[in-house]
């Protein structure tokens, strides 16, 4: 199904003059609709599941005040942490192993690395993220990175409007492609990681 997404993706992208989708982008251009459509469509053609963990501006201060910011990171390493949590659980009830593709523009890309390097050396903590694998990559090169960009976009931004945002229906509504939306408490992933001896390689936090 990657392989499948990528044969056609790769196409539609040069038909319309991109070099890769980003919503933040192109929810602006006069065919943002036939764009946005397509990809969710294509996505529920290629994709088992979708997974989305989502952190408030709220549980990120209750973070940062409690001290535990230096153990679960930033929001970026806390929240894509949670979700790799939450897929492993499904992972483990089916006796898979995940190798976790995550896009590496972020500012935080570098932390949540040290993390992912921490998980991997400990065997516990390997089998509790179910990891076969992990690292971060260009969205350009992992093509298939820009159906998650779609997704995590349009569940933001309609958070933030208090309103469900049109590419949200369109991957949900007709049921196709199950979804697991959830969200965790961080200072708790703070206190395992604390217990595991991981934490943030960062040294000054805000």
């Amino acid at each position: 199904m990657a392989r499948r997404f990528r044969e056609a993706w790769k196409p539609f992208l040069d038909s319309k003059g991109m070099e890769f989708f980003h919503a933040t982008d192109d929810f602006r251009r006069p065919d943002a609709e036939e764009i946005f459509s397509s990809l969710a469509k294509l996505t529920k053609d290629t994709a088992l599941r979708g997974c989305i963990n989502f952190l408030s501006d709220k549980e990120l201060t209750r973070l940062s005040k409690s001290g535990a910011q230096r153990y679960a990171g930033s929001g970026f390493s806390t929240s894509t942490l949670g979700c790799m949590k939450l897929m492993a659980d499904m992972a483990r009830e089916q006796n898979r192993r995940i190798v976790y593709f995550i896009e590496g523009g972020n500012r935080f890309a570098g932390e949540l690395r040290h993390f992912l390097s921490q998980i991997k050396e400990r065997p516990q903590q390997i089998d509790q993220y179910a990891m076969a694998g992990a690292d971060t990559y260009d969205k350009k090169d992992v093509i298939q990175l820009q159906a998650a960009d779609l997704f995590a976009w349009s569940f933001t931004r309609s958070h933030y409007r208090g309103s469900w945002a049109e590419a949200v229906f369109m991957l949900t509504k007709d049921r196709v492609l199950p979804h697991t939306m959830t969200s965790f408490d961080p200072v708790m992933l703070a206190m395992v990681n604390s217990f595991h001896g991981m934490r943030s390689n960062r040294k000054r936090f805000s």
